[in-house]
C-alpha cells in the first residue's frame, strides 16, 4: 500500500502544472460535482429570493422596490440572475459544475507557485471538501464569492510575489469587485496595507499602495454613484458603519433597550408610539420590555422601516446605529463575548447542505388554531419568531411612503401601492421571479446519499485546524515565500470577523475563504525549501525570500 500511494503521489506531481494535469483535475471535479448532485441537486441558495428581486428590477428605469435596490450591491444578483435568466436548467447545473471546477483548478494553479505538492495537496483538500461541494450546488451569492475570491487570492498572491504597480492596480480592482459582491466584503480594502509592508524604497510602497487605493475607492465611488443619481443614496450599500452592530446587538445579543441612553430612549419611544400599536404586535401582546427582551428578525426588519418612516430615509439609521452602539458600549462584554463566540462558530462549524425530499403523504400545517385551543387563539409564529410576520417588510420602504402593508386582521396582510403602474410592474416582476426559479432543475435525487455527504463534513478539518496546521508547519520547515498566503488568509479572518460584528454565525460566510486556509497548510507542509531547477521555479526568483526588509 505504502508503495501504491508513493507512485500515486509521484504520478500526481509529475502531472502537476502541465496541460494534462491541468485536464484531469477539470474532469474529476465535474465527476465529483456529478455525484454531489446525486444527493445535492442544484437548488436555490442562501438569500437567493433577495438577490432576485434585485435582478428583476434592476433593468427598471424606475425600480418598484429601491430599498432592495441600494441595500445590496449589484455583482451576485447579476449574475445568479443572468445564470438563471438562460432558463434552462441543464445550462444552470452546467455553469455551476464548470464554476466549482475552474475555482479549484484556480486554486491548484496559485499553488503551484509554492511546489508541485502544495497543488496536488490544495487540489485534493478542495475536491474533497464537503462544505465547497455544497456551495456551488446551491445557487447564491456565496457561489459568485466563492469563484471571485479564488481570482482575488491568485492576484494577491502574485502581488506579493512579484510587486508591482500594475498588479496593485490590479489588485485594488479586484478588491472592489469582491465589496461588489457582498457588501461586507469591503473589509479587505485592509489589503491596502500589503504594498506597504513588502521591502522596496517608501517611494515604491507608496506608490503601489496608491495606485492600489485609487483603483478600489475610484470603481466603489463610481457604484455609489449609480446610487446617487437613481436612489438619491451616495453609498455603496445603504445602512454602513452607522447601523452595523444592529441586527447582531437587537436580535443576537438583546443589548439594545430604553435604559442604556438618549438615542435608546428615543428610539424605544418610537417603538411604542408607532409600532407596538399596530398589527401583529396588538393581537399578540407585544409590549415595549418584550419587544427589546425577544427582538427577532422580523421585528429587526421593522425597526427599518419604522426608521424610514419616523426618521425619513434621509436618515440612513443613524438613530438606529446610535442606539444599537449605545447598547454595545453599555454591554461591552456581552457583545464581545458574542463576537468573539461567533467568530469561533464560523472557524469551527461544518456546512451541511440540509436537503429533504418533499413527503408526498405530509399534510400542509393547518392555517387556523390548532384544534382544542379556542376559537380565538392565535396561530404560533413559525421559526420560533414572537410574531407571524413583519409589520412592513423593510424591502417595501421607499422615500416616499408611497407603498405600505395593510393588516385586515392578526394574521392576514397586503400590500397597497399609492402608484397603479407600480402595482402593474410588481406583478410583471413576480411573474419574472417565478420563471427564474423554473430555471432549476426538476430530477431524481436521492436525500439518503446527500445525508451521507453532510454527515461527512464533521470528518472534514475545521477551519481552525487547517490554520493552526499551517502555523506550526511553517515555523517548522520556513518553506520558500510561505508569507505570500499570508495576504488572502489574513484579509479573509478579517471579513470574517467584521461579518460577526454585524450577524450571527453562518458557516456558508466562511467557507468561501477556507480554501486561503488550505492554502497555507499546503505551503506549509509540502512547500520548496530551495530554488527548483525547472520553469516553474523560475516565475519566483524575482521574489526576495525576506520581503518585510526595509529598503532604503
Amino acid at each position: 500500500m505504502r508503495a501504491w500511494l508513493a507512485g500515486a503521489w509521484t504520478r500526481a506531481t509529475d502531472l502537476a502544472g502541465t496541460r494534462r494535469g491541468a485536464l484531469v483535475l477539470v474532469v474529476a471535479a465535474l465527476v465529483i460535482f456529478a455525484v454531489q448532485s446525486l444527493g445535492w441537486p442544484v437548488a436555490p441558495g442562501r438569500d437567493l429570493s433577495a438577490y432576485l428581486v434585485l435582478y428583476v428590477d434592476f433593468w427598471n428605469g424606475d425600480p418598484v422596490l429601491p430599498w432592495t435596490m441600494v441595500n445590496r450591491t449589484p455583482v451576485a444578483p447579476l449574475v445568479v440572475g443572468g445564470i438563471l435568466d438562460l432558463g434552462n436548467p441543464a445550462v444552470v447545473v452546467a455553469i455551476a459544475a464548470l464554476l466549482f471546477a475552474g475555482t479549484v483548478l484556480l486554486y491548484a494553479r496559485t499553488a503551484l507557485r509554492f511546489g508541485r505538492g502544495p497543488a496536488v495537496l490544495v487540489s485534493v483538500a478542495l475536491l474533497l471538501f464537503p462544505g465547497f461541494g455544497i456551495l456551488f450546488h446551491g445557487l447564491s451569492g456565496d457561489v459568485v464569492f466563492a469563484a471571485a475570491f479564488a481570482v482575488w487570492t491568485a492576484i494577491a498572491v502574485e502581488a506579493a510575489l512579484r510587486p508591482g504597480v500594475w498588479r496593485f492596480v490590479l489588485l485594488g480592482a479586484a478588491t472592489a469587485l469582491l465589496a461588489l459582491i457582498r457588501p461586507a466584503n469591503q473589509a479587505f480594502l485592509v489589503v491596502g496595507l500589503l504594498p506597504l509592508l513588502l521591502a522596496a524604497p517608501w517611494r515604491v510602497r507608496l506608490s503601489r499602495a496608491v495606485a492600489f487605493g485609487v483603483v478600489a475607492v475610484a470603481l466603489l465611488a463610481a457604484w455609489s454613484t449609480v446610487n446617487l443619481v437613481r436612489y438619491d443614496d451616495f453609498t455603496v450599500a445603504r445602512g454602513g458603519s452607522a447601523s452595523l452592530p444592529l441586527f447582531r446587538a437587537f436580535t443576537t445579543d438583546h443589548i439594545v433597550g430604553p435604559e442604556n441612553g438618549p438615542a435608546s430612549r428615543t428610539l424605544a419611544d418610537a417603538v411604542e408610539r408607532d409600532l407596538l400599536g399596530e398589527e401583529p404586535y396588538r393581537s399578540y401582546g407585544i409590549d415595549l420590555e418584550r419587544f427589546f427582551a425577544e427582538g427577532s428578525p422580523r421585528m429587526h426588519e421593522d425597526l427599518i422601516s419604522l426608521s424610514d418612516r419616523v426618521w425619513g430615509w434621509d436618515s440612513d439609521y443613524d438613530h438606529l446605529g446610535a442606539a444599537a452602539w449605545e447598547g454595545v458600549r453599555a454591554h461591552k462584554w456581552t457583545y464581545t463575548r458574542g463576537v468573539l463566540g461567533d467568530f469561533w462558530e464560523e472557524l469551527s462549524q461544518p456546512l451541511f447542505a440540509g436537503r429533504k425530499a418533499p413527503d408526498a403523504d405530509e399534510a400542509p400545517p393547518p392555517a387556523g388554531p390548532e384544534p382544542g385551543s379556542g376559537s380565538d387563539a392565535l396561530p404560533t409564529p413559525s421559526e420560533g419568531e414572537p410574531i407571524p410576520s413583519e409589520h412592513m417588510s423593510a424591502q417595501l420602504s421607499t422615500p416616499d411612503q408611497s407603498i405600505r402593508e395593510v393588516w385586515t386582521s392578526a394574521t392576514e396582510h397586503h400590500v397597497v401601492f399609492d402608484d397603479p403602474a407600480k402595482a402593474a410592474q410588481q406583478v410583471v416582476n413576480d411573474r419574472r421571479l417565478g420563471e427564474l426559479y423554473d430555471a432549476f432543475p426538476d430530477h431524481w435525487w436521492s436525500p439518503w446519499l446527500g445525508l451521507q455527504m453532510d454527515r461527512s463534513s464533521k470528518l472534514y478539518p475545521p477551519p481552525w485546524l487547517l490554520l493552526l496546521v499551517g502555523a506550526i508547519a511553517v515555523a517548522w520547515r520556513r518553506p520558500r515565500h510561505w508569507w505570500a498566503t499570508l495576504t488572502p488568509v489574513l484579509a479573509g479572518l478579517a471579513m470574517l470577523l467584521a461579518t460577526v460584528m454585524a450577524v450571527w454565525a453562518e458557516p456558508a460566510y466562511a467557507v468561501p475563504v477556507v480554501p486561503a486556509f488550505v492554502l497555507l497548510a499546503a505551503v506549509g507542509l509540502l512547500g520548496e525549501k530551495r530554488e527548483r531547477s525547472d520553469g516553474a521555479a523560475s516565475t519566483t526568483s524575482n521574489a526576495t525570500s525576506t520581503p518585510f526588509r526595509s529598503s532604503r
